[in-house]
């Protein structure tokens, strides 16, 4: 006679199972949670939009500056992460080197007159390092996992001057790439832009005619003699503010006329002689620039003389006019 003593193994109901493996299953999702680092705050872009009424004369001196900050929490371990960066700002041209905190950083501008600009990375606790326009490079990231807050990742830019004149250049636009292959939940793209602007005071000019005297033929007996010199005044009313400008005066009939004599207007039928222009007590060049920065506002009288030269050519009489452009430049 046997017994079966093996004990009672009724099976499971399949309802009673599903019933067991809901815990074990949200165990397994709450600790698989934390696997990415989460960005915060909003300062993410670098924008600069600002007017500068003055700026510093001196050239490579820095009068403003501007970041961004990308800033993460809740990574999910301690360690070091290397990171890439990228600047992409097309159409700044390179201008040199700019020292800042006593090293070297490369120098853009958007044009010939604008400002330059320097940029740089501050990645965590590591050391500081330029931004190369259309270059990729390296920093390292010093994650401390947990849920506490991590360093940022700052993008800076710093403006410089240029020396001399500064004028409103293009806006400056383009991005700073960051990407970390070992923790890809760094990765991300900053907007930079950089809206530099310099205000100028214009002033009216009005346009001026004047009739020299009759001159006699023995007045002009020989070439290169002059007569009949008169003062011709052009007015800038400039209001209360001063003005900065760059000036060109050229020959209305000849734009690469570089001399003092004014080509002759089609109406003119005298020969042999022309209408020469001096500043200043010389003779002009037509093309040449000079500044002009007064200081103050008000009433500025830009002086010329204007006077009869004979020329190589044998005298007719007869009447002979000239036109000369001021060009007023601004900055």
């Amino acid at each position: 006679m046997s017994a079966n003593t093996a004990p009672d193994t009724r099976p499971i109901p399949r309802h009673a199972r599903k019933l067991l493996a809901t815990p074990l299953l949200g165990l397994l999702f709450c600790a698989g949670s934390a696997v990415a680092c989460v960005e915060y705050g909003i300062n993410r872009d670098l924008l600069l939009d600002k007017t500068y009424a003055t700026y510093p004369d001196a050239g490579r001196v820095q009068f403003d500056q501007k970041f961004a900050s990308r800033s993460f929490k809740d990574c999910p371990e301690e360690r070091d992460v290397p990171v890439f960066m990228t600047l992409e700002m097309p159409g700044l041209i390179y201008e040199g080197e700019v020292t800042f905190r006593g090293k070297s950083y490369p120098a853009y501008s958007a044009a010939p007159d604008s400002p330059l600009v320097m940029f740089y990375h501050h990645v965590a606790f590591s050391e500081d390092g330029p931004l190369r326009n259309g270059e990729e490079v390296p920093g390292l990231f010093e994650m401390s996992g947990g849920t506490s807050l991590e360093a940022s990742i700052q993008y800076w830019a710093v403006v410089f001057s240029r020396g001399g004149r500064m004028r409103t250049p293009p806006t400056m636009t383009g991005s700073i790439t960051l990407r970390a292959p070992s923790e890809p939940s760094l990765d991300h793209q900053s907007i930079v832009q950089l809206d530099l602007k310099f205000p100028v005071t214009t002033c009216p000019l009005q346009d001026k005619a004047e009739t020299l005297q009759d001159v006699q033929t023995a007045e002009l007996s020989v070439p290169g003699s002059t007569a009949k010199e008169k003062l011709v005044a052009i007015r800038m009313d400039c209001g209360v503010d001063p003005p900065r400008a760059r000036m060109t005066l050229s020959d209305a009939g000849d734009a690469g006329n570089t001399g003092s004599q004014l080509t002759p207007t089609a109406d003119s039928d005298a020969e042999g002689v022309r209408v020469q222009l001096l500043r200043n007590g010389s003779e002009v060049q037509f093309g040449q620039t000079w500044d002009f920065d007064p200081g103050v506002g008000g009433v500025h009288d830009h002086q010329f003389t204007a006077r009869y030269i004979r020329t190589n050519e044998p005298l007719v009489p007869g009447t002979i006019k000239g036109e000369a452009v001021l060009n007023v430049d601004y900055w």
